[in-house]
């Protein structure tokens, strides 16, 4: 498994303020099952998806496809907070131990501090979009 647990839940939550699952080869989605846990997928050409649990090929059900959720690099949090015109300000390593990252949302800074920094940037973007929608 690439992920915890948490940054399993705080990308599925992405979805619900917009972050639609993508599904061109390269990317990573997964789905949740209630009994199980996350099971984690490299898109891979042709609608294909290698499950990264199990090592198994197979093709991308489309009547599942909103079952998934897309996790998003840490290259692509960037770019999907700049496209809504909220900068990554600073990211920085806090005694050899966390990862801060801080966001410009208007006059407002939004910061989150993670062990992982992918996580810690999960978080930010999940942050600035919730007040974005609540705002909104």
């Amino acid at each position: 498994m690439w992920f915890s647990r948490q940054q399993f839940a705080v990308a599925a939550e992405l979805k619900q303020w917009g972050v639609e699952p993508r599904f061109e080869p390269g990317d990573v989605v997964a789905r949740g099952f209630a009994d199980l846990g996350y099971e984690e997928f490299q898109v891979l050409p042709s609608a294909k998806l290698l499950s990264l649990t199990a090592g198994t090929v197979s093709a991308l059900p489309t009547d599942h496809a909103n079952h998934f959720f897309w996790i998003p690099s840490i290259d692509e949090i960037t770019e999907l907070l700049e496209r809504r015109g909220v900068p990554c300000v600073s990211c920085k390593r806090i005694d050899q131990r966390d990862w801060l990252v801080e966001a410009q949302l208007g006059d407002e800074l939004e910061s989150h501090r993670h062990t992982s920094l992918h996580q810690a940037m999960l978080l930010t973007l999940c942050g600035v979009l919730r007040k974005v929608y609540k705002k909104g």
